[in-house]
């Protein structure tokens, strides 16, 4: 009989041992599927993110494109500055030589009726002097 209890206690152990593994094993899972969870999560963190890269990458693509065509509209500007700044001196010195073209004819004016006066007085006073 001294067999049973032996076996009997050795069977009680070996269940305890079984039930304690049983428990280790189920925590186990349990951390195993938080560990899955938190992987997942991560995953779609890292989406987000990878995502949000792609996007500002494209901003930036986008910005630095803006940016080279504002700096060929800067120049375009600056060169039709200059272009207007040409025409503005010829016109002024066109101005200039228009003004004192003007000037000349008035004076070719003044000078052309002094000398019709002069003409018409001198016939004038011609045939009664003969």
């Amino acid at each position: 009989m001294t067999d049973r209890p032996d076996e009997a206690s050795s069977l009680a152990r070996l269940l305890r041992d079984i039930e304690e593994l049983e428990k280790t094993r189920a925590a186990l899972l349990e951390r195993v599927e938080r560990v899955r969870s938190s992987i997942f999560a991560a995953g779609n963190q890292t989406a987000a993110i990878r995502a949000s890269v792609d996007l500002l990458c494209d901003h930036l693509t986008d910005v630095a494109t803006v940016a080279a065509e504002l700096s060929i509209l800067e120049q375009e500007i600056q060169t039709a500055g200059r272009g207007m700044e040409e025409i503005r001196n010829e016109s002024s010195g066109l101005k200039f030589e228009t003004d004192s073209l003007q000037e000349t004819i008035d004076e070719a004016d003044d000078e052309l009726e002094r000398l019709s006066t002069i003409l018409v007085e001198r016939r004038g006073k011609h045939p009664k002097g003969h």
